[in-house]
């Protein structure tokens, strides 16, 4: 074997097994021993590919925001995309990918704060892709004239931090489905007129 692909199948191995660790406990709960420990790894590998526990987490985050991006963008037209077609979307990732559910609501509800910038890096392309869904649904509708299209998206993103609270110990279904209801209350209200 090429000691390229040497290289690539080890760091894939430690990645996976601190994806596992970073999504069952959190970065709080984790540990480099833990990692090691559960993969059957060598504290000199993984520090050889990762200088610190830092490092390995924001790779976890990358990977995260990376795959789930990329497989929204796949499944989903983001043209005419309604409330209802983005969560089952974001359903069906969640379902076959339950290691990201656990890791992105814990990135989005206990952040380390100390990785902050780091943490909005790798979500960056996460954030555009929502962003243009959201302007999606939005072109369809006339707002109130008090709140502008970027305060529309504003407020929506404080609502996506808040539900991730409100919501987080649910079932995937439950936290998906629930998520689709109350996003569709912020936008459309409880009130008929």
């Amino acid at each position: 074997m090429k000691q390229a692909e040497k290289n690539r199948k080890s760091r894939e191995h430690i990645l996976t097994h601190a994806f596992a660790e970073f999504s069952e406990h959190g970065y709080a709960g984790s540990s480099i021993n833990l990692i090691c420990a559960h993969g059957s790894i060598s504290k000199g590998l993984l520090y050889h590919y990762y200088p610190n526990k830092d490092a390995l987490y924001i790779a976890c985050i990358e990977k995260l925001f990376t795959e789930m991006t990329g497989w929204l963008s796949a499944e989903m037209n983001i043209q005419g995309v309604t409330v209802t077609e983005y969560f089952d979307v974001r359903l069906r990732f969640f379902q076959q990918h339950p290691a990201h559910r656990q890791l992105f609501y814990e990135v989005l509800m206990y952040p380390p704060m100390h990785l902050a910038e780091k943490i909005a890096a790798c979500r960056a392309a996460f954030d555009k892709f929502n962003n243009a869904a959201l302007l999606s649904v939005l072109e369809k509708e006339r707002l109130t004239d008090r709140v502008s299209t970027e305060e529309a998206i504003r407020q929506f993103r404080t609502f996506v931090n808040f539900l991730g609270v409100y919501i987080r110990e649910g079932s995937v279904q439950d936290v998906e489905k629930e998520a689709g209801e109350l996003l569709h209350t912020l936008l459309y209200g409880l009130i008929a007129r």
